[in-house]
């Protein structure tokens, strides 16, 4: 599921977007991780997601290819996973500070109002 804003932008997926022409590769992989919490949910071995400790109920999803790291930023609501944004960076610098705040304002801001894409919805329906 894609966390939805009011204008009705999913974040996540314009990361996606833009990543799959960026990086192909990397989105390669990071949809395979994905693929996998969603069948794994939050239990999913191998180093691929870690919560963010700072962030109550926010994970993070890593991909690395070619020196690239992509961290895309998502919720556990009960089995739901909400996926909220995402961004990259070489590997060896810090997490952004940035992102990391946004995605948890994105986060709060799916707490409060349960706004997903409606497509997403209709698929699982």
């Amino acid at each position: 599921m894609y966390f939805e804003q009011q204008d009705m932008t999913q974040p996540a997926e314009v990361f996606e977007d833009i990543l799959v022409v960026i990086h192909p590769k990397l989105r390669g992989k990071l949809l395979q991780i994905t693929d996998a919490l969603e069948y794994y949910g939050h239990q999913m071995g191998g180093g691929y997601i870690e919560k963010c400790h700072e962030y109550k109920g926010m994970w993070e999803i890593r991909a690395i290819h070619s020196g690239t790291l992509a961290r895309e930023l998502f919720g556990l609501d009960n089995e739901r996973i909400v996926l909220l944004h995402g961004y990259t960076k070489r590997t060896g610098q810090p997490a952004s500070a940035y992102d990391l705040e946004k995605a948890y304002t994105y986060w709060t801001e799916y707490m409060r109002t349960r706004r997903v894409s409606p497509v997403q919805e209709e698929e699982n329906e």
